[in-house]
């Protein structure tokens, strides 16, 4: 009979102690890779960290090259999606230099590409738009017609956020048009929900509905994050086509996957896009539930916006408050 996440985990440390007493690098490594992996599947991902950061000092120790820019990657990878980018920036940039030592040129062009997200999250265009170009010329170099469409879909992106919308849609096409000649399906939907973006900036909320849901008949249920916003895109143009009845199905869908994933900070984003429909209708005790949740969360983590959410709590307490009193 499999083991429970937590009784796995149990047991896990319990490798881990052993392995080290007993010395055995081998083992150690593969105990420590399980934990990390463990973690990540338990919507943890900062606990996978520790494991990950003393599997990094025994490759290093053992002076085991790929094993050592698998877990620098893997680090790199971790600290990005949690919004760690001067981390990530670094471990990529220690991969990436071992990798042009050792000559592999398709792995320098994958982690040259993921040091272009990182300086993206960071919201530094400039670096962002040459890192992607020098991924770019790497893959093209490859006749890599995935990895190429991938850069010409995050150049697109980057070029939205500068407000350059019609160089945009022009990269973000020759994108789609490689990814459909390659059947890239994964490829496609990222790039369709980005197109999607662009059509919600112009106000064409019909058409970007279109864009992302395509998108989603396209997209796997491996990277629920990227599932979740894409439902949140379509949730907002549906409300801002007045279908509310959509935009909640799409919001209620996007949030099960990012509790399921233990996605505590883009949880707040739907609950709060959700409180903000019921408040729309006048029901003012669901807004107000769904806002306890959002400041629940904001000051477990830290959140920038707690304050603002806060304000957004008593709009809406005041409201109810006011249908109180009319009613008396």
């Amino acid at each position: 009979m499999p083991l429970q996440s937590g009784d796995l985990l149990v047991s896990l440390l319990a490798e881990t102690r052993r392995a080290r007493a007993a010395e055995d690098p081998d083992a150690l490594a593969a105990a420590l890779s399980r934990t990390a992996l463990l973690h990540q599947q338990r919507g943890e991902p900062m606990k996978a960290i520790a494991p990950l950061h003393e599997l990094l000092a025994l490759h290093e120790h053992t002076q085991d090259r790929h094993e050592l820019i698998s877990t620098l990657i893997l680090l790199g990878d971790l600290f990005r999606r949690q919004g760690g980018w001067h981390k990530a920036l670094d471990l990529y940039d220690r991969a990436r230099a071992m990798q042009e030592a050792a000559g592999d040129t398709a792995a320098v062009a994958a982690t040259v590409g993921s040091m272009g997200v990182a300086y993206e999250g960071m919201e530094m265009w400039e670096e962002a738009l040459t890192t992607y170009r020098h991924s770019l010329t790497l893959r093209e170099s490859l006749a890599d017609s995935v990895g190429t469409a991938l850069i010409w879909n995050n150049i697109g992106n980057v070029q939205a956020k500068r407000g350059q919308f019609e160089a945009a849609f022009e990269s973000l096409g020759k994108s789609l048009a490689i990814q459909r000649i390659a059947g890239d399906r994964l490829g496609q939907s990222v790039t369709l929900a980005n197109l999607a973006s662009l059509y919600q900036h112009r106000g064409e909320w019909g058409e970007a509905s279109v864009q992302y849901r395509e998108s989603l008949s396209l997209m796997g249920e491996e990277d629920p994050q990227r599932r979740a916003a894409t439902l949140n895109g379509l949730g907002f143009v549906r409300k801002k086509a007045a279908d509310l009845e959509e935009a909640m199905a799409a919001y209620k869908e996007a949030l099960r996957l990012l509790h399921e994933s233990g996605d505590l900070l883009r949880s707040t984003v739907i609950l709060h896009n959700m409180a903000v429909i019921h408040e729309e209708r006048s029901e003012w005790r669901e807004a107000l539930r769904l806002m306890e949740q959002v400041i629940a969360i904001d000051k477990r983590i830290g959140h920038p916006d707690l304050r603002q959410d806060m304000e957004v709590f008593r709009r809406i307490r005041l409201a109810l408050d006011a249908e109180r009193d009319a009613q008396q």
